[in-house]
């Protein structure tokens, strides 16, 4: 008489794993989801309250009470898509804020130019996200970078000035800036970010908001 086969176990069969592992990712995907849903306004709220802020110390303007300060002073338009923030204090137009992209050497470089109301002068620098080598490129965000960007003549006879990067240690002259050592790339990035923005603002606006 043969032997009877035992019968096995759902267990213990060959599509046990790839059915546990499938129903483990579903609950893990789901939890994540759920997380994030439950999240997403409170991130997305904190973010643009950090915006205001950053758009508030840009023009030296206080912060106690970013939402009541950011209605007073600053408007938020639009001219050809373009998007921008209009300064006003005292009935005094203190300049445009520009939120602005480019490439950088690993990712995308968010950031926030300051412009003078008639355009012509590039008053701030302001790096809000990137994705540069840490301790190199991502120097970036350090203020003795982003100050080198200040009162800089951006417009002259509606052309976009172009920034020549020296060495970090060099003595710069107006047009030039000193690129961060063992970061070439990341620093012509920001440069060229930044001329390249403008240059789309000039022609989108004629340089007139």
């Amino acid at each position: 008489m043969a032997e009877e086969k035992v019968k096995k176990t759902f267990s213990e069969t060959r599509i046990y794993p790839v059915f546990f592992m499938i129903i483990i990712t579903l609950i893990f995907v789901g939890i994540l989801a759920t997380f994030y849903h439950l999240t997403i306004q409170r991130v997305t709220e904190y973010r643009d309250l950090r915006l205001k802020e950053t758009i508030l110390l840009l023009f030296d303007l206080p912060t106690q009470n970013i939402e009541a300060e950011f209605s007073e002073f600053i408007t938020k338009r639009e001219k050809n898509n373009i998007q921008y923030y209009e300064t006003v204090q005292d009935s005094i137009l203190l300049g445009y804020c520009f939120p602005i992209r480019g490439k950088g050497l690993w990712g995308t470089i968010d950031a926030l130019i300051v412009l003078s109301a008639d355009l012509k002068n590039l008053l701030k620098l302001e790096i809000i996200d990137q994705n540069e080598t840490p301790g190199l490129g991502g120097r970036i965000t350090e203020n003795w970078f982003k100050d080198q960007f200040q009162n800089k003549i951006i417009i002259s006879d509606e052309i976009v000035q172009t920034f020549q990067l020296i060495p970090e240690e060099e003595k710069t002259a107006s047009n030039q800036i000193n690129q961060i050592t063992g970061a070439t790339a990341s620093s012509k990035a920001v440069a060229d970010m930044i001329s390249r923005n403008v240059k789309v603002i000039l022609a989108e606006t004629g340089a007139k908001l």
